[in-house]
């Protein structure tokens, strides 16, 4: 059987090229991104508890990238993660809010 460059990998899980390769529609679309966001970050905190460490950290680098096509680039990774962790305050939210950011 011929060697397929797309099957064969060193590692199972996904690295940043996989994640961008898979959030190429979410480009333009910053909503549909956070929502993404919302159910990555689910899924993480449900992973983390059975302390799967390899999950969490490829889940981590798919917010990460996940975040590149968000509206949130211009305010900045820790309020992307607050939001899509459901961490927010009200003093938060208020920034999201004067920056024009949807949620």
């Amino acid at each position: 059987m011929p060697d397929d460059v797309n099957t064969a990998t060193e590692s199972p899980y996904l690295d940043d090229e996989d994640w961008q390769i898979a959030f190429d529609p979410y480009e333009g679309n910053p909503r549909a991104a956070l929502t993404l966001g919302f159910h990555l970050a689910e899924l993480k905190r449900l992973v983390s508890d059975l302390k799967k460490h390899e999950a969490i950290t490829a889940l981590d680098n798919a917010i990460d990238c996940l975040f590149e096509h968000s509206d949130f680039r211009s305010a900045g990774r820790e309020l992307f993660l607050n939001a899509i962790e459901g961490k927010l305050t009200t003093d938060k939210e208020e920034v999201i809010r004067h920056l024009g950011i949807k949620i």
